[in-house]
């Protein structure tokens, strides 16, 4: 299976060249605020990725952006598929296509007062103990810990600060997925390969919300 990992678009998708693929994955931030007529434009984007046989399925999972969508879940959910019909418009749960086991979430550690927002610990826990085994391509909008979730400085050096989420690295260590994509930390776009498991920190845009980097191709 070939799969196409993006996140993070912040509505500069026009311009992305995406690879042929059977399964396109956004892990979310497409918009600003959720804004309702960015969820339907982002959608009429991914229904023309499959009309123009760039990919056969679509998974659009939910970021700490879309703060609309989260407030009106099942409008935003109906809005993406009244344009884009079978799109896997998801916020936290399990998306299976040919055999193929996708685990999603839009929960992330508490963040301003963004969307999604749970506290470390116990109350951000109870939802990667959703997660059953078996799950081939785990996605999640934010990064576990110590892995392409480090901050950078106004310079652009390294900070050394993390910010990524340790229980869902701890998660990811008992599922142990062939692979894991997310964004949210735009500055560490790029992969990376430990212990069994490919993680993607897929993000489109840059810190200056400009659209720099490329979509991932990857191959399960």
């Amino acid at each position: 299976m070939k799969i196409v990992a993006i996140s993070d678009t912040h509505a500069k998708w026009k311009d992305l060249k995406i690879p042929e693929c059977d399964v396109l994955v956004s892990a979310g931030d497409y918009s600003f605020k959720g804004e309702r007529h960015l969820v339907k434009n982002f959608h009429e984007w991914g229904q023309k990725q499959i009309r123009d046989g760039k990919c056969k399925h679509f998974i659009s999972v939910q970021g700490n952006h879309e703060t609309w969508v989260e407030k009106n879940f099942q409008e935003a959910k109906e809005l993406a598929q009244s344009v884009c019909p079978t799109v896997h418009f998801i916020d936290e749960g399990l998306v299976e296509i040919d055999g193929v086991k996708f685990w999603c979430s839009a929960i992330q550690p508490w963040f301003y007062n963004w969307a999604w927002n749970r506290h470390r610990g116990a109350e951000i826990k109870r939802h990667w103990d959703l997660i059953p085994d078996g799950i081939d391509v785990l996605v999640t909008h934010g990064p576990p810990m110590y892995v392409l979730d480090q901050l950078v400085r106004a310079d652009g050096t390294p900070s050394g600060q993390h910010v990524g989420c340790q229980d869902l690295m701890e998660a990811v260590k008992r599922i142990k997925p062939s692979v894991h994509i997310f964004g949210h930390i735009h500055c560490g776009y790029g992969e990376a390969h430990i212990d069994g498991t490919s993680f993607y920190n897929a993000a489109i845009c840059d810190e200056m919300y400009m659209p720099t980097n490329a979509p991932h191709l990857i191959e399960l």
